[in-house]
């Protein structure tokens, strides 16, 4: 909590200050007493406005064609037609009444008495025909898509009678009434879509691209009045009004807080034991800050080199450094957030060098999977300098610029030169991250792994067997973690020191005695439980005082976790002070593996000396040796030792294939010469008068194999 709250303060004051230029006392309508470049993308909200409304004022209104138009209108000609009839049979009415009472009905102010009084007198089959004419001459006028513009021209054909509008009914008083109500009826019919129209107009307006300051383009000039466009874009830099500082502030704040927030959850995601050393979270955001700053410094160059500049940040420096000490997925997720800040906060930086960066830090990340030398650091900013070339070409290719042009090359050129400065840097910086907060890296497990190094050399001298059982798990431990993806070179080198304890006592472990006379006989269970315990102990004080890393102590204790010494503690149960015997007295203090290494070392620890015990009493078939290999690995999993690690089932199987491929391969069969089966027979007669009760010396390879029911019944242990 405390380091997330210094570096959410450092990153906000670092942003802040990047993103609070100085301010100017204007106003729209001023004079600009200095000229503005846009330090970043800046919207223009006024003049995207007035384009999108120009654009949404261009589209045309869409129409669509309504038949209740037509419709209406022959229902009112049809009741027309009925009315008309009805009048025409009230004979017991005066004509004057009934011409007048067809008038109010009708309502066609432009027809003389005299027309509707011929409505009452002509036959009936002319009424009838005048009824058909009125309704085809609207199929006629309506039939078509008739737009607000054409009611006009319609009408006028319809009153000179012209094609298509013609009439054939020999009365003129009828014709005449057949034309203005016709006419009375006409309307457009085709209607404006306003739902369709203004759909058109939105995507119009959608179409119209954003206008923005592009970074370094010209906002205000100087002794240039300031638009309310550009008023408003200074407003939005923070560099007017006094309000603008604080949003400006309150932004950087808010991105540092997020920038914070989602490395910590990746960091509690990928690696949670990250978040209880101080010193790994300090050392991540030191590397972090120093690249930030140096690549802001490269950003001054923008004067010169323009756009050139994003590609000579050394971004992938960051992911070098962290995927070295600390790790390739955090590491790569802080990487790119750099890259991201740049982007935002620095004038140099656009979009393609965002995308650089990023590509340098993934290519940075993989080169480094693998570090075996110094010279791999040089390997890793060849790939990045590649990789960052390829990139920036490709990004000039997109946008069709001409290869024959100097510049598209310079920047090629800078962004491999990029990846030399981000191998000269790493090289210069790792030792002193590796010192400065005692960092495992894989050059440092090199450096361990020298059979030279004064705790392997003292194993050797003074515990020969050890030193050979130290190999062969060793060997175990590198196939296997290979094998399922775990650290290779941090499970060999941690085996190599993980009995390194047994340097204080060599003669209580079996694999030492050589047949010689074992100490344990002499002591009480008890006693000799906590001597062979006591060793996980001093091989920890050892390991501190030659100044080993922690993740190689971690093996010491760990590769045993709290599994019960149980040979001593089944000879002290059979005393006859049973009832004072705890187990708790009996076990490894642990703590249980909490790293998929450690558990692939306790692992290879147990199958290593239990199939070396068996190999002694007679050879051992590949069937044997799988047999044992899955039983000590099921027994570790039962007991719960393996529960703080994240190993799958999947891993245990694939760790047990490779411990049996490797055993087979170190105890395959031999052939028996002629003499040597005598011997052989022999050995095994006098084994078997010898007889008598297990050999207390061999505890640690009943502990390792747990052969306790073959100690029961009185056979004697294996010996190294």
């Amino acid at each position: 909590m405390v380091w997330g709250v210094l570096f959410f303060a450092l990153l906000t004051l670092a942003l802040g200050n990047l993103s609070s230029p100085k301010r100017l006392d204007v106003q729209v309508g001023d004079i600009a007493p200095r000229s503005v470049r846009a330090p970043r993308p800046v919207y223009n909200r006024i003049l995207t406005d007035e384009r999108r409304a120009a654009a949404a004022a261009n589209v045309s209104p869409v129409y669509k064609r309504e038949l209740a138009v037509l419709e209406s209108a022959q229902q009112h000609v049809n009741w027309i037609f009925t009315e008309i009839r009805r009048v025409r049979g009230l004979t017991d009415v005066d004509a004057a009444s009934r011409t007048q009472d067809l008038a109010d009905r009708i309502r066609l102010s432009v027809l003389p008495p005299e027309t509707y009084a011929a409505l009452l007198t002509v036959d009936d089959a002319l009424v009838d025909a005048a009824e058909a004419q009125a309704l085809a001459l609207l199929q006629t006028a309506l039939g078509e898509d008739v737009y607000p513009r054409d009611v006009t021209r319609i009408k006028g054909g319809i009153e000179s009678g012209a094609a298509p509008f013609t009439l054939d009914l020999g009365d003129p008083a009828l014709t005449q009434f057949v034309r203005e109500l016709v006419k009375s009826r006409i309307e457009a019919n085709m209607v404006e879509d306003q739902e369709q129209t203004d759909w058109l107009m939105q995507r119009a307006a959608q179409e119209v691209p954003e206008v923005w300051w592009q970074p370094g383009e010209l906002i205000i000039e100087a002794d240039k009045p300031i638009t309310q466009d550009q008023y408003e874009a200074l407003v939005e830099l923070g560099l007017v009004g006094q309000q603008a500082s604080y949003f400006s502030w309150a932004g950087s704040a808010l991105i540092a807080l997020v920038v914070v927030g989602v490395m910590a959850l990746s960091i509690s995601r990928f690696r949670p034991e990250l978040l209880e050393r101080d010193s790994k979270l300090l050392l991540l955001g030191l590397i972090g800050f120093i690249t930030l700053f140096l690549s802001l410094a490269m950003s001054l160059f923008s004067v010169q080199l323009g756009d050139g500049a994003a590609y000579l940040m050394p971004v992938a420096l960051n992911a070098v450094l962290a995927a070295i000490l600390l790790d390739s997925r955090v590491a790569l997720l802080q990487s790119v957030i750099i890259a991201v800040l740049l982007g935002l906060f620095t004038t140099a930086t656009d979009v393609g060098g965002v995308a650089v960066a990023v590509l340098g830090s993934v290519a940075g990340v993989y080169a480094v999977a693998r570090v075996e030398s110094r010279n791999d650091l040089y390997r890793a900013g060849l790939v990045v300098g590649i990789v960052n070339a390829l990139a920036i070409l490709a990004l000039y290719l997109l946008e069709s610029a001409p290869l024959l042009d100097w510049g598209v090359w310079r920047d090629v050129a800078l962004g491999a030169i990029n990846g030399l400065l981000v191998a000269i840097l790493a090289t210069g910086a790792l030792p002193f991250f590796e010192t400065l907060f005692g960092i495992v890296t894989p050059l440092k497990l090199l450096e361990l792994s020298n059979p030279n190094h004064p705790l392997l050399k003292r194993l050797m001298v003074e515990a020969p067997g050890s030193y050979h059982h130290t190999i062969l798990v060793a060997n175990l431990c590198e196939a296997a973690a290979e094998a399922i993806g775990a650290d290779p070179v941090l499970a060999r080198v941690g085996a190599y020191y993980h009995d390194i304890g047994k340097i204080k006592r060599p003669a209580f472990f079996v694999e030492n005695q050589f047949g010689g006379e074992n100490p344990h006989d002499k002591l009480p269970p008890s006693l000799s439980a906590m001597i062979i315990t006591s060793h996980v102990k001093e091989g920890v004080e050892l390991a501190r005082e030659a100044g080993l890393p922690q993740e190689i102590i971690d093996f010491i204790p760990e590769h045993h976790g709290t599994t019960l010494v149980s040979y001593f503690y089944y000879m002290a149960s059979k005393s006859g002070q049973s009832e004072y015997v705890l187990e708790e007295d009996f076990r490894y203090e642990g703590p249980k593996p909490r790293r998929r290494e450690t558990a692939i070392c306790m692992l290879a620890d147990g199958c290593e000396a239990s199939v070396r015990a068996m190999r002694q009493k007679s050879h051992l078939s590949h069937d044997q040796i799988e047999q044992q290999v899955r039983k000590i690995i099921n027994d570790r999993l039962q007991q719960g030792q393996l529960d703080n690690c994240d190993l799958t089932l999947k891993d245990l199987d694939t760790i047990a294939k490779v411990f049996v491929k490797v055993l087979s391969g170190v105890h395959h069969a031999r052939i028996d010469y002629p003499g040597q089966q005598k011997q052989a027979a022999n050995a095994g007669q006098s084994q078997g008068q010898e007889g008598g009760s297990p050999a207390p010396g061999e505890a640690e390879e009943a502990v390792k194999h747990g052969d306790l029911d073959q100690q029961r019944t009185g056979e004697s242990g294996p010996r190294a």
